[in-house]
């Protein structure tokens, strides 16, 4: 029994000291491992002829894509449109002074080589000085040719040569859905591209203080906003086929509702500002509105007869001179039907100042036929946007 004790602790002892000689050499190994990696990196020195070997590619993007390759067309005929005027202030000795105060900022697009510039009359309005900036950088002096608030469009001349004109495209061929994008100085922060689609293509005017009083407009998803006014909406070959004019916002901001002016619709009103310095506007005078079943029920108007209803009638304007009463139906406009407003407001729009259009209209049962010849339309201001 006593050798047996003797053994087991002769074991115990063994063990222990195996134990403790193999804790001391791991805890020496791995202090050797940090300190070897503590002294990497605090040593370590990049070598001064070895550059890092990364792997690249220097070859030109294979294909940027059509909307690239339309941006890359069109970016240089899309200016910055710079405005003040001249103002008079007091000093504290009651001494008139004269100040420039900035405007704002807009966007223009070049239509001919010798600086014809196409923008809006709202980016214009009021000013005295005008700054054009090309696309390289350039600053010139602008000069208001004419402008039309009615259609929102002014012409602007730069003195220089040898410009890069935008290529006009046929905005009467445009569809809903197509790729298009918007060129702009939008919030002063440079020349910026979006892309978006055509949204609508809407064949009436637009809502008072959105834009002008023209035939039709191209509604779009790409990015508008505050500076884009009176720059290019391209398509997919960076043909220009309308001007940006507006957006449609509860708060200012862009919401995806962007309006154009279709380039046909541009080309007339620059031509007529350029030969006469105005543009004729047809009015009728009249405001009017669809039918609909509240309406008919409040005036007992008969489901038999549609066209739209006379809301009020503008004093000493085309439509009383000629007879024309608030709450008449007009029911055809030149033997036309009218099923809708669009139907009276494209007759309109289409004529000419000091043409006739004859209206059919049913009064209080009775159809009478009245004759009015269009007159010009007064100036009307445009909001800003």
């Amino acid at each position: 029994m006593r050798k047996i004790m003797i053994i087991l602790v002769l074991f115990v002892i063994a063990f222990a000291a195996g134990a403790l000689v193999t804790y001391r050499l791991v805890k020496q190994d791995s202090g050797s491992e940090l300190s070897s990696v503590a002294a990497s990196n605090t040593a370590f020195t990049p070598a001064s002829n070895q550059p890092l070997q990364l792997k690249t590619s220097d070859s030109p993007v294979g294909n940027p894509g059509a909307l690239a390759t339309a941006a890359a067309v069109i970016e240089p005929s899309v200016v910055t449109i710079d405005t003040a005027s001249q103002q008079t202030e007091w000093n504290d000795f009651q001494q008139p002074l004269q100040v420039t105060v900035p405007l704002g900022t807009g966007s223009g697009v070049i239509l001919t080589s010798n600086g014809i510039i196409v923008t809006n009359n709202h980016v214009i309005n009021g000013a005295t000085r005008i700054m054009v900036t090309l696309y390289n950088g350039k600053k010139l002096p602008g000069k208001v040719i004419a402008s039309d608030p009615v259609s929102d469009l002014a012409v602007v001349k730069v003195d220089a040569t040898g410009l890069t004109p935008a290529t006009l495209g046929d905005s009467d061929k445009l569809v809903v859905g197509q790729w298009v994008i918007a060129v702009g100085d939008p919030l002063r922060v440079g020349t910026t591209v979006t892309s978006g689609i055509v949204s609508a293509l809407h064949n009436s005017g637009l809502p008072p203080g959105v834009g002008g009083e023209l035939a039709s407009y191209i509604q779009t998803d790409a990015a508008i906003n505050p500076g884009n006014s009176g720059g290019a909406l391209a398509d997919s070959e960076g043909r220009l086929i309308g001007i940006n004019t507006a957006l449609k916002s509860e708060n200012g901001g862009f919401v995806g509702i962007g309006y154009a002016i279709p380039i046909n619709e541009v080309k007339k009103v620059v031509e007529e500002l350029i030969s006469t310095g105005k543009v004729q506007h047809p009015w009728l005078g009249i405001a009017f509105t669809s039918l609909n079943s509240q309406i008919r029920q409040e005036y007992n108007i008969p489901s038999s007869v549609d066209g739209v209803i006379v809301g009020g009638v503008d004093p000493g304007g085309p439509a009383q001179m000629a007879g024309v009463q608030p709450g008449d139906i007009i029911t055809s406009v030149n033997n036309q039907a009218i099923t809708s407003s669009k139907v009276l407001e494209l007759a309109i729009v289409t004529g000419k100042v000091n043409s006739q259009v004859n209206l059919s209209i049913w009064r209080g049962g009775n159809n009478v036929s009245v004759t009015v010849t269009l007159a010009q339309e007064p100036a009307m201001q445009q909001m800003q946007g």
